[in-house]
């Protein structure tokens, strides 16, 4: 089924940002976030902007009528062809799920130093590994990556064509953002049903099928561990110790191993901890989120003890949207929930549900207060109260924020 194009302002972005730019462009990001949405909305613009419709080749690599294309040679003469026809005006090569394509690196290397071939490339993929070793050898220093995340409260809003409430803020935390959601009906069984769709696709294609791994219940359960715990700060040994005191032994390196394997997916994300009197990053003990809340909510269900832990999934994927490198802080015995960095500067955010009595308040007051320099600190809540500045600390809305510029 195809998805519907909506329009996000990241497309726009990219364009003004690398069109015909010498360097590839990899958007990145857990499948079904709305990659391919991007795409379709590149070709839109490219088209606004004058470049003829055979000028712009977009290819879905999971689409079984492209399946000739998975073999990278045949891929390359199809490219060729299409410039021969363009009589050598540039080409904008879309292509979507790149790593579908065996021996891809090759062929796009290729297509990018051809002295014949005119050509902006614009990839898309849904494993980390993309980033990392398969690209180091091929295109290192020849690209850069765009983050593309499932939609923010913003756009779900847009989406949705629905108004900031309570109401539109807690569906959109319980069901999370992803795009085709909006093609079901509606019931909550069609909605879990579509999440687990996408769930049961990333574990088998990106997770378990590419790392080969045999033992697929002891990497369910921690799955179900890490979202039970979102939030909270833990280790690999954490977890192999609470496997063991349910009867199964599991030793600390296969944590995990399966843990780089959830994060290559695009499944999760690990968040260092830095120590801000030492200046250093800590070793051990992180905190883990999810690249969707609808997650926690097709695999536990909702309830209100997780709503902590999901506000602060939804502010650090909100800070990485915003490309912000991302941090826990400890300030001796205080932890701040994100250091966000960006450009030189650095913003402190305590996230919480309600500051619902003068002792909550003061917690997270202490913590920000235990900073000793002048960058910005924050207080999320969803308490529905005018925004406040004490000594310096704003505590403000937490769906004001997630809809600022």
């Amino acid at each position: 089924m195809q998805e519907p194009i909506i329009f996000r302002n990241q497309s726009q972005e990219i364009l003004q940002l690398y069109k015909d730019k010498n360097i590839i462009k990899i958007l990145s990001g857990i499948r079904r976030a709305g990659k391919s949405f991007m795409l379709r909305l590149l070709r839109e613009n490219l088209l606004k902007d004058g470049i003829k419709e055979n000028q712009i080749l977009y290819i879905d690599f999971e689409d079984y009528e492209n399946a000739v294309y998975l073999d990278s040679k045949k891929l390359y003469e199809f490219v060729k062809n299409q410039n021969e026809i363009v009589n050598g005006k540039r080409l904008y090569l879309l292509f979507d799920e790149i790593q579908e394509v065996q021996n891809w690196e090759k062929c796009v290397n290729s297509l990018y130093s051809s002295e014949k071939i005119d050509c902006d490339i614009y990839l898309t993929g849904s494993n980390a590994n993309l980033l990392s070793s398969e690209l180091a050898t091929y295109l290192s220093g020849r690209y850069v990556n765009i983050s593309v995340f499932p939609l923010s409260y913003k756009e779900f809003l847009e989406f949705y064509n629905e108004t900031d409430s309570s109401e539109s803020f807690f569906k959109y935390m319980k069901f999370g953002g992803f795009p085709g959601l909006k093609e079901l009906s509606g019931s909550e069984l069609s909605l879990k049903a579509y999440i687990d769709g996408i769930y049961s696709t990333v574990l088998l294609k990106d997770v378990i099928s590419k790392n080969k791994i045999r033992d697929t219940a002891v990497l369910e359960k921690i799955i179900l561990y890490i979202i039970d715990n979102i939030g909270n700060i833990f280790s690999a040994k954490r977890i192999s110790d609470f496997m063991k005191s349910n009867g199964r032994s599991l030793a600390v390196e296969t944590v995990y191993n399966d843990l780089q394997f959830l994060q290559s997916a695009l499944f999760l994300y690990k968040v260092p901890r830095y120590d801000l009197k030492g200046k250093k990053i800590l070793e051990t003990m992180e905190k883990y989120y999810i690249a969707d809340t609808g997650f926690r909510f097709q695999l536990l269900g909702f309830s209100d003890s997780a709503i902590n832990g999901l506000l602060e999934n939804l502010v650090y994927i909100e800070l990485l949207r915003r490309g912000y490198k991302v941090y826990i802080g400890k300030s001796g015995d205080y932890e701040i929930d994100f250091v966000a960095e960006k450009n030189g500067t650095v913003e402190y955010y305590q996230v919480c549900y309600l500051l619902s009595s003068e002792e909550t308040r003061l917690r997270e007051l202490r913590s920000l207060e235990s900073l000793d320099d002048n960058y910005p600190k924050y207080i999320l809540t969803l308490d529905d109260l005018p925004q406040s500045n004490t000594n310096g600390i704003i505590r403000m809305n937490l769906r004001n924020w997630l809809l600022e510029k």
